[in-house]
């Protein structure tokens, strides 16, 4: 059996001469809450729909629950859950008729499992889809997707557009499923602060690609910012080292954001023996700012 939930090699997708999709290569532990952050245009809708084989590739392959995303059979979506950023709902069904066409859809569908979420997101059976608000949508489609049963479950944008309070609710009913059933998330999300809640594992994707990998834990210990104050202003030696994701200044003090390689760049600091020196921890979304300034990223013409 694979270790890897997801696994794409060379994916690629190009509509109408622009690339989505650049020859991507992403391995998704099982168990593992994984975040895909990226800029507008980055391309992980476009993933994430020809993991659910929305979308054929142009070239490369991809992976789940070590299955081929694209057997005939269909059979390894039974044993996924999938909420878009803009669920997939018939809009002149009942809450209760969609139910019930997903229980036929699904061999492994759980009523006992689906009354719960019901309950717990106060979803009335009798109203028309047409009627429901945007967030009740959306925990219509993760209740669904729950219900299913998963192995693996993808979430594309779930808690865009929700009140702080129904977004909580969600992600720790994510985080209970993880710790119940040891199912893996896939979330992409702009909400970094998201992640930081529920994400073990986060990867950055720009232009198609995937520009870096870490542990949430591995962030925590490199992604760091260092304030200090030189003698003789900044040295040349610090400021080209490659570990070094921004720097500025307020005053004399220099604020130096590192990307990895903390310790290196932190013995290199005290090397030219700062009259003061601080170090300070770097949130998820700071840290995404600056990786994606460094390499240069703009908005342009590439498809989400």
């Amino acid at each position: 059996m694979s270790r890897w939930a997801i696994e794409t090699r060379g994916l690629t997708k190009i509509f109408d001469g622009v690339t989505a999709l650049d020859g991507l290569d992403l391995t998704v532990p099982e168990g593992a809450v994984f975040g895909l952050v990226g800029p507008n245009g980055a391309g992980k809708t476009t993933l994430i729909r020809t993991l659910m084989g929305i979308l054929r590739p142009t070239a490369g392959t991809a992976r789940i629950l070590g299955r081929d995303c694209f057997e005939e059979s269909g059979e390894v979506r039974q044993q996924v859950g999938y909420v878009p950023d803009a669920p997939v709902l018939y809009p002149s069904f009942r809450v209760e008729e969609m139910l019930q066409l997903c229980s036929r859809l699904y061999r492994h569908w759980d009523w006992e499992r689906c009354e719960a979420l019901l309950e717990r997101f106060q979803l009335p059976r009798n109203r028309w889809i047409l009627s429901l608000s945007k967030g009740m949508k959306t925990r219509l489609a993760l209740a669904i997707a729950l219900s299913v049963r998963p192995r693996l479950l993808i979430l594309d944008e779930p808690t865009g557009g929700l009140d702080p309070v129904v977004k909580h609710q969600m992600l720790g009913l994510v985080l209970e499923e993880v710790a119940e059933h040891g199912t893996t998330v896939l979330i992409s999300t702009h909400q970094l602060g998201d992640l930081e809640r529920i994400a073990d594992h986060v990867a950055v994707m720009i232009k198609g690609r995937c520009l870096l990998t870490r542990t949430v834990e591995e962030l925590r210990k490199e992604a760091r910012k260092i304030q200090a104050v030189f003698p003789e202003g900044l040295p040349e030696a610090i400021r080209r080292m490659p570990e070094i994701l921004h720097l500025e200044s307020q005053g004399r003090v220099y604020m130096i954001t590192v990307g990895n390689g903390f310790d290196t760049v932190l013995e290199a600091v005290k090397a030219h023996r700062p009259v003061y020196m601080e170090t300070v921890s770097l949130g998820l979304e700071e840290w995404f700012i600056r990786t994606v300034e460094k390499e240069g990223e703009k908005d342009g013409p590439v498809a989400e």
